[in-house]
């Protein structure tokens, strides 16, 4: 399974952190998904926003134990969706991604989030 990333986990010490494992990655764009800080907190959240665009890296082949590890990091602030996203390397990809669950959007700021 494809999983895209857009905060912490497109950092490769990261993701090696919390799944033990290295992933072929890939530069990768979700539209229709912005990106903004977590109030009080160094990482972001995404919501859909029609006109709105967010880079990111997708982890290729991504193992069941990994997700289920990056399930565990991501936590109940997060809610783990299939998005359609486009890899600069090779077109359109499906990939699993962690948006904000709604009932926790009141957490999320206005302030766009930067890498």
């Amino acid at each position: 399974m494809n999983v895209f990333t857009y905060g912490s986990l497109m950092i490769p010490s990261v993701m090696v952190a919390v799944t033990a494992k290295h992933f072929q990655m890939l530069k990768a764009c979700l539209n229709e998904y912005a990106r903004f800080k977590v109030k009080a907190e160094s990482y972001p959240g995404i919501v859909f926003k029609r006109d709105a665009a967010t880079d990111g890296i997708v982890h290729c082949d991504v193992d069941d134990l990994s997700l289920k590890l990056l399930d565990d990091f991501e936590g109940e602030l997060y809610k783990r969706v299939s998005v359609r996203v486009e890899a600069n390397q090779s077109g359109p990809l499906i990939a699993e991604t962690y948006i904000i669950s709604p009932e926790h959007l009141r957490l999320l700021s206005t302030e766009p989030w930067d890498p």
